[in-house]
C-alpha cells in the first residue's frame, strides 16, 4: 500500500507486539515529506482502519531535486533471460539488445525466491555496464513484489553511480507469470527513464 504512494521508492515498516510502531520511507523528490506522509496516513486509515500517527513515519529523499544523469543510447530492450539451477545456487544470463548488438552477463547466487528476483536485476545492470563500457556504475537497492491495480508487478530500484554523483532510479513491470523477467524487465525500465532524459 505505502508503495503505491506516489513519489515512494521503498518502504519498510517496523512492528512491535503486531502494531506499527515506525515506517521508514525511501523517496524521490517529486513531492514533498510532508504530502508523502499525509497520503500514507489516509492511505492507512481508508483501506486498512489503521491510524497513524506523523511522527511514526520518516522519509528520507535521495539524490538532488531536480538533478538526473544522462545515459547516451537507444532504449534497452530484454532479449531473453535463462536460469540453471542446482539445489542451493542458481546461475541468471541475460540478454540484452539496444539495436542490431547484444550484451550478455551471467550472476549466480542463493536459489531462494526473493533473491532469484535479485539476481535478476543485477544481471540486467551487468550487461548495461558493458553496453555502456565503464564509467557508470548501478547497484540493485531494492527488488519488490507488489500489487497495483489488482495486477503482479515487480518494482525495482537502482543506484546509478557515476564519479561522485548518484541517481536513484525506479522502475516497474507487471508479472505476466515469470517474476524473473519482470524483474529483468523492470530493471530495464529504471534504466529507460535514464536514458530518456536525452531523448530517443
Amino acid at each position: 500500500m505505502i508503495s503505491q504512494v506516489k513519489g515512494v521508492l521503498s518502504s519498510k515498516v517496523v512492528c512491535e507486539n503486531q502494531d506499527i510502531a515506525e515506517i521508514h520511507v525511501l523517496a524521490d523528490h517529486s513531492r514533498t515529506p510532508k504530502q508523502i506522509v499525509r497520503d500514507i496516513e489516509s492511505a492507512a486509515l481508508i483501506k486498512l482502519g489503521t491510524s497513524l500517527d506523523h511522527k511514526q513515519i520518516s522519509v528520507v529523499q535521495l539524490g538532488e531535486a531536480g538533478k538526473t544523469i544522462s545515459l547516451p543510447g537507444p532504449e534497452l530492450q530484454l532479449q531473453r533471460i535463462n536460469c540453471s539451477t542446482s539445489s542451493e545456487e542458481i546461475e541468471v544470463t541475460v540478454t540484452i539488445n539496444p539495436g542490431e548488438e547484444t550484451f550478455a552477463a551471467t550472476v549466480s547466487g542463493p536459489n531462494t525466491r526473493q533473491y532469484r528476483l535479485r539476481l535478476a536485476a543485477e544481471a540486467v545492470l551487468h550487461s548495461v555496464e558493458q553496453y555502456l563500457g565503464g564509467g557508470s556504475k548501478f547497484i540493485a537497492a531494492d527488488v519488490q513484489k507488489i500489487h497495483i491495480a489488482g495486477q503482479k508487478a515487480i518494482v525495482v530500484v537502482i543506484s546509478h553511480c557515476l564519479g561522485q554523483e548518484e541517481e536513484i532510479l525506479p522502475g516497474i513491470a507487471l508479472n505476466r507469470g515469470d517474476e524473473m523477467e519482470a524483474a529483468a524487465r523492470a530493471t530495464l525500465d529504471a534504466i529507460n527513464r535514464s536514458l530518456g532524459t536525452v531523448g530517443r
